[in-house]
């Protein structure tokens, strides 16, 4: 009796991809990718959870919030609305005015040259060594 509790929680691969009506090799791929969890039944039999497969079934749109999980679980994150879109133009101008001060404040050299970078810590070792 527990081995039909077992065979009615757990499906082969074949039958995952015939309920989802996907190839074998997708749900390989969805192994293989992290998408869907498998359990290994012996050294080759793979067993997917009912459960699992259920979990992998979706709105194919966003939800009513905005914010929806996808197959994978990662987070679907809504388009930016106008002022949101305004206060992100304004923050990048502001970060280009505070790089160009500081580009000038330099007399417009970004870095040093690598040579005087090199230079000035072979001296700062050779002191050290003698």
């Amino acid at each position: 009796m527990a081995i039909r509790a077992f065979d009615d929680d757990f499906v082969t691969v074949a039958e995952a991809a015939e309920m989802l009506r996907v190839a074998s090799s997708t749900i390989r791929r969805w192994i293989r990718e992290g998408d869907l969890p498998a359990y290994r039944i012996g050294k080759r039999r793979v067993a997917l959870k009912r459960a699992d497969l259920e979990a992998m079934i979706g709105p194919a749109r966003s939800s009513a919030s905005g914010v929806d999980a996808g197959r994978n679980g990662r987070m679907r994150i809504p388009r930016l609305t106008p002022e949101e879109k305004c206060r992100g133009l304004e923050a990048m101008e502001q970060a280009q005015r505070i790089s160009q001060q500081i580009l000038a404040r330099r007399g417009g050299e970004i870095f040093s040259p690598s040579w005087t970078i090199l230079d000035e810590l072979r001296e700062e070792r050779t002191r050290q060594l003698g």
